[in-house]
């Protein structure tokens, strides 16, 4: 190891050190690197020096330590994979290429599908929305909501403004909103649905559901997005990038 790191800050300098050794083989997936204290006296560095960039490191997922063992390199972990929707992301919070236009708006009774996700007994009244999304003027997504219905919540409010659906796309969300929980499927569309895409009937396509929720953790509402299968396209990247 070599034997010398600049000053500032040294265990910054000594996590990319670290990195780089992992991302070349040199620590390979499963093995277990030197000590702290062979790592320290190597970089001539402290010891708390060196658990700082472990630190950094194992929050990035590439090592583990062992209680009693030692310190370990990660292997890639397929199952903790995050995709992204950056290619819809995109497009959606594109203002100058995007069009929202709301196709319904009515207050109706909660389906038990609809009561369930919103933590409401069937039958109770609910504010229904379909939206449509066109891109460079192609239609890109066809929205569905179903929102608590009390006049009082803000969220009616910003519903009824087409231009909030961009909000829950982006790291500009509304306040009022704490987390969503997205989960996206398979499906076909129906005759209409795909009327409203401009693509034919039974053909497969992804649908994205979510909730949101308030910071009470109460559901606020619930919804979909459809849109053909070459309008998503996910990516995620797993293990070491030199890149990053």
């Amino acid at each position: 190891m070599p034997r010398h790191l600049p000053k500032e800050p040294v265990y910054a300098r000594l996590a990319a050190q670290i990195k780089q050794k992992i991302s070349s083989g040199e620590f390979p997936p499963g093995s277990r690197i030197p000590s702290d204290t062979a790592i320290g006296q190597a970089y001539g560095v402290a010891i708390m020096t060196v658990r700082s960039a472990i630190r950094i490191l194992s929050e990035q997922g590439l090592l583990k330590r062992v209680h009693g063992s030692g310190t370990y390199v990660l292997r890639p972990d397929w199952a903790q994979a995050s995709f992204t929707l950056e290619g819809l992301t995109e497009k959606i919070n594109d203002k100058n290429n995007i069009i929202i236009k709301i196709l319904d708006a009515n207050g109706v009774e909660a389906s038990p599908q609809a009561a369930k996700y919103l933590d409401v007994e069937p039958g109770t009244m609910i504010l229904t929305l379909l939206r449509l999304v066109s891109y460079q003027g192609q239609p890109l997504l066809l929205n569905r909501v179903y929102l608590i219905f009390d006049p009082r919540m803000p969220i009616v409010e910003s519903e009824l403004e087409a231009s909030s659906l961009a909000g829950l796309f982006s790291d500009h969300s509304t306040t009022f909103i704490k987390k969503v929980l997205l989960k996206i499927e398979p499906c076909f569309l129906s005759p209409a649905e795909a009327a409203y895409i401009s693509t034919t009937a039974a053909m497969p396509a992804f649908k994205i559901r979510y909730t949101f929720f308030s910071f009470d953790d109460a559901p606020m509402g619930t919804g979909w997005f459809l849109t053909s299968m070459s309008n998503l396209e996910l990516s995620s990247k797993i293990g070491i990038w030199d890149d990053e």
